[in-house]
């Protein structure tokens, strides 16, 4: 959930205001670069002034670090809230009064995050470029991600190899879900690269690369096999709801 916020930050001699933006607990996204450079100001450490548009107005500041995304057609800034515990809670409060989901973010199935107390749940996915021209590693090269979230249509991964780099938007690639627990079968998917999110790590400083990923194609002979998974994944859900 967002709520809509002004922000305000000052950076090398530059004043940057940014109103109406939709604001989440962890920090804000699809903010335009200029006059700041994403190769430049990447990782920088900024200062945020805060003032939430809600009906119960709230300002404060808050320190957050800026970080990169593309997709296909377009480049923007965000930023990552350092952890602030109490202004975190205040922002999800006014979320769960106010808050609003924007349609961008509505997808056909929910995407369900990564949780190593389901045992089939699979944490580590393998990606590689499956043309010889690919803008990404070579087809011999396979990147290992951590997964963040699922659904049938798609998923999200990261990763601190500085090899991905060489993946880009509108980027095909090949996925193999690592299985888990009595789950067997390693899933092989043909996706689309989306989005691409780099943030920079607090304490080493290693760049973490995530791929928001579209599926394509599941193999035929996988198709059942990867539609159990998710029905046991939802299952297991279901059931530690209820308790």
């Amino acid at each position: 959930m967002f709520v809509k916020a002004h922000l305000s930050f000052e950076l090398e001699g530059n004043t940057l205001e940014f109103v109406h933006q939709n604001l989440a607990p962890s920090g804000v996204s699809g903010l335009p670069w200029a006059p700041l450079s994403p190769l430049k100001h990447f990782g920088k450490k900024v200062l945020i002034h805060v003032r939430l548009a809600t009906p119960e107005p709230q300002a404060f500041k808050i320190h957050g670090t800026i970080f990169r995304e593309q997709t296909q057609f377009s480049a923007s800034m965000g930023i990552r809230f350092d952890n602030n515990a109490p202004l975190m809670e205040l922002i999800r409060n006014q979320a769960r009064k106010f808050g609003f989901m924007p349609t961008e973010y509505m997808r056909k199935y929910p995407r369900l995050p990564a949780d190593p107390d389901i045992p089939t749940f699979p944490l580590m996915a393998m990606v590689s470029s499956p043309a010889a021209d690919a803008q990404g590693p070579t087809p011999q090269q396979t990147i290992l991600f951590h997964v963040s979230n699922l659904s049938p249509n798609g998923i999200l991964i990261f990763t601190e190899n500085q090899l991905s780099i060489g993946y880009q938007p509108g980027e095909r690639v090949q996925i193999i879900l690592d299985p888990r627990g009595w789950f067997p079968v390693s899933i092989k998917i043909a996706a689309l690269i989306c989005r691409v999110t780099d943030e920079q790590h607090p304490k080493t400083g290693n760049l973490i690369r995530s791929l928001g990923i579209k599926f394509l194609k599941v193999d035929d002979e996988q198709r059942d096999a990867f539609l159990d998974l998710l029905r046991d994944i939802l299952e297991r859900l279901k059931i530690r709801i209820q308790v």
